[in-house]
């Protein structure tokens, strides 16, 4: 018998809406003080911050050039890898459903050496 795993853990790009939110986010995930990550970007922790939250009457919004800067001082392409899941992905999800199910109905047939 064949055991099937099921994963429910959500993506990047289903657990955050903006790639704003998610470098907030790994910003807090550095394991590192936001003053420190926020330095090596060369912002003070208060315009990090600021830029993190983007309130909509703050002037402080998070550019492309910031994510860069996140990307290169923290060596972290998580941000590269949200966008590319939640553009790049939707293409193909429908047919990587379709293969699952294929999959699921061949164990239930009993084709087992199908994976």
């Amino acid at each position: 018998m064949q055991q099937v795993i099921l994963n429910f853990q959500a993506g990047y790009a289903d657990s955050y809406k903006t790639i704003r939110e998610f470098v907030a986010y790994r910003t807090h995930q550095q394991g590192r003080p936001q003053k420190a990550v926020a330095a090596d970007i060369d912002y003070s922790p208060s315009h990090w911050s600021r830029k993190c939250a983007q309130s909509p009457d703050d002037s402080m919004k998070m550019t492309a050039d910031d994510i860069e800067a996140f990307i290169e001082s923290n060596d972290d392409i998580s941000p590269v890898l949200y966008w590319v899941e939640k553009y790049c992905s939707k293409r193909s999800r429908i047919a990587r459903l379709k293969e699952e199910i294929a999959r699921l109905e061949a164990i239930e047939a009993g084709q087992n050496d199908v994976v």
